[in-house]
């Protein structure tokens, strides 16, 4: 009979507890999405402001040029490779996804990489910030802020690192996927196309476009586990 009341008492502390557990597990995912979308989103018009103002130039023009002449035995022929990889990556991936037929995550793949290059492209247009002219001439290219590039392969990253939330390979991917969105942009400055600020501005519009789509979609669709993905 005690034991029955004691069990009857404590049963809504355990359930008050769980409901707090919950409660604060969602909050630090809203916060986490929040923060991966506003965040990247605020930094990218406030680079874009002082670019057009031309506040970082100088400090930007005087960087390329410490990057070249530090660099500059490098062969360009590996900075231009990297910078392939970037197209090369991103369509394997698609073809894995279709291959498996998961077909939504195909989607999410799709709409994730695609989409940070056409918004890149677009914020290209609107802001028109000329590529460096130091030692190469890049006239009679497109504009270059964003950068491409970083921006397609920041979306890379963050893409695959959604995809690969629930495994163990997580933390190797953030690293190793890091370490690539990192040499990539390296490459970009060190062949003249970029200016720092366009490689930032491009990681923090990936980062937003990203993370808005994961927002959107439904978890059990973002994973390359066949088993937990709704095809």
């Amino acid at each position: 009979m005690i034991n029955s009341l004691q069990r009857y008492f404590n049963k809504p502390d355990r359930q008050l507890s769980l409901i707090r557990n919950y409660l604060y597990r969602e909050r630090i995912k809203a916060l986490i999405c929040l923060l991966g979308i506003v965040l990247p989103f605020t930094l990218f018009f406030v680079v874009a402001d002082k670019i057009e103002h031309g506040g970082l130039l100088a400090l930007e023009r005087a960087f390329l040029w410490s990057l070249r002449v530090q660099t500059e035995s490098l062969l360009s022929h590996f900075a231009e490779w990297i910078s392939m990889l970037v197209t090369v990556l991103s369509v394997c991936m698609l073809f894995y996804l279709l291959y498996r037929q998961l077909w939504r995550t195909s989607l999410f793949w799709l709409l994730a990489i695609a989409g940070a290059a056409t918004l890149g492209n677009v914020m290209k247009g609107l802001i028109q910030r000329e590529r460096p002219e130091l030692w190469l001439d890049t006239a009679a290219t497109s504009f270059g802020f964003p950068s491409g590039h970083a921006t397609h392969s920041m979306a890379i990253v963050i893409a695959l690192l959604v995809l690969l939330r629930l495994s163990s390979w997580h933390k190797t991917a953030l690293l190793l996927g890091l370490l690539f969105a990192l040499l990539v942009a390296l490459s970009r400055m060190y062949l003249g196309y970029h200016y720092p600020s366009d490689i930032l501005a491009g990681w923090m519009l990936a980062l937003f476009w990203v993370m808005t789509l994961r927002v959107l979609f439904r978890r059990n669709y973002l994973t390359l586990d066949g088993n937990h993905s709704l095809r």
